[in-house]
């Protein structure tokens, strides 16, 4: 496919992306601490969240073998941490999800040093194309509770939070929401924050140019995890692995190549 070819499909592509689609989604909330502060004002029902750094497909490195690739880390002028996943696919947005990303930031929150008490808040949102518990409410709300005290908060700190996509009374602001993630035309979004950044993304010279290559980027990253998983699978060759996932031979080697300390 010639160049040509593969940008006018990926013209094609933006113009029907939503911000429940995960690339857009990461264009539209990367590096953008008003939209952010707006998405977590919204969900948490709370005017007094200050967004100061807000980055989207960040990647959290764990020893013992599995990563985390969070959608969007957020954090707040206390230093609290939020970790928003938007998951079109109830599999992909497990309790059992919720409690390992939790888990990763949680280990970043800390410094060396310091006493745990010091730990700050840390929310692990979801928010699902579907409802995830079936109930037919806007968000559902989950922190660790002591039984023998009449479920009293444990206070820990940790948050875990769903959000229902379906839910679409826009007399709410999760429900306007909601009914934003799901347009695609940038003029039909209610919340002027988010029209404007849809518009730029979709209807600007330079918000078009800034998708493709993060879409381009998002490719190359999909291609070097495909390489992982096959070196470590050890069932083909090197060679077979570059022709497959489309990478020059010599960057495979170096993917293959013991990394020492």
């Amino acid at each position: 496919m010639s160049e040509a070819t593969q940008h006018e499909k990926d013209l094609q592509a933006i113009e029907e992306f939503r911000m429940f689609d995960d690339t857009f989604m990461s264009a539209v909330f990367d590096e953008q601490t008003a939209e952010t502060e707006l998405l977590l004002r919204v969900v948490l029902g709370r005017d007094d969240i200050q967004v100061e750094t807000s980055e989207a497909q960040f990647y959290l490195s764990n020893i013992y073998g599995h990563e985390a690739k969070l959608d969007i880390l957020a954090r707040d002028c206390q230093g609290k941490a939020y970790n928003v996943e938007v998951q079109r696919v109830l599999s992909g947005a497990s309790v059992q999800r919720a409690r390992f990303n939790g888990a990763m930031v949680d280990v970043t929150l800390l410094k060396k040093g310091e006493p745990h008490q010091n730990l700050p808040d840390r929310y692990t949102i979801f928010i699902t194309e579907d409802d995830m518990f079936g109930k037919g409410l806007p968000a559902y709300h989950a922190c660790n509770t002591i039984a023998e005290l009449e479920n009293a908060p444990l206070g820990d700190g940790g948050y875990i939070v769903y959000v229902n996509g379906q839910y679409r009374n826009t007399d709410t602001p999760i429900g306007k929401l909601m009914h934003d993630f799901f347009c695609v035309n940038a003029d039909e979004i209610l919340y002027p924050l988010l029209k404007d950044r849809v518009k730029y993304l979709k209807e600007t010279e330079g918000g078009r140019n800034e998708m493709c290559q993060i879409m381009e980027n998002r490719i190359n990253e999909e291609k070097i995890d495909m390489a992982k998983r096959a070196i470590a699978s050890g069932k083909y060759s090197l060679e077979a692995i570059a022709d497959i996932v489309d990478l020059p031979l010599a960057f495979v080697q170096e993917l293959a190549r013991p990394k020492t300390a």
